[in-house]
């Protein structure tokens, strides 16, 4: 591929106004607080990151988050080294899926190191004045 195409029309989906629910808040006051968590199911026990509202197992309805322990490992990777129109970036980005032990799915974030590698322990940085936002986490770091 050499030319990267794209369409600068407006989407219809920019109309609307979405909100996290009751979980999702919870979980982005607790980024703002510096803390990973991940929903709980009172059911069957098993954590959720991203959180889900019901516990795809077993339609349990989840109510509470629990926090997990914030180093978590690469499980894929890629390297970006163009932005949306094509052009180099500055600096290249590794984006990654970041699984965390004991918990049903994950994070995708930056991660910043030069030798990206699957198995790779990562921890987050946080930003100092953070927003309750999943961007709170500046990026992950080797463990």
């Amino acid at each position: 591929m050499r030319r990267v195409k794209y369409f600068p029309e407006v989407m219809e989906i920019e109309a609307y106004v979405y909100t996290a629910g009751p979980v999702g808040t919870k979980w982005l006051e607790s980024l703002r607080a510096g803390k990973l968590t991940a929903a709980y199911c009172p059911k069957c026990g098993r954590l959720f990151l991203p959180p889900k509202m019901y516990c795809p197992f077993d339609f349990e309805e989840v109510k509470e988050l629990r926090e997990i322990a914030p180093v978590g490992v690469v499980e894929t990777y890629t390297v970006v080294e163009r932005d949306f129109y094509g052009e180099p970036l500055k600096e290249r980005r590794v984006l990654a899926f970041i699984k965390f032990p004991g918990v049903e799915g994950g994070l995708i974030h930056y991660v910043k190191t030069d030798k990206p590698r699957v198995g790779m322990k990562v921890k987050p940085k946080w930003r100092d004045e953070r927003k309750g936002l999943v961007t709170d986490i500046e990026y992950f770091e080797e463990a």
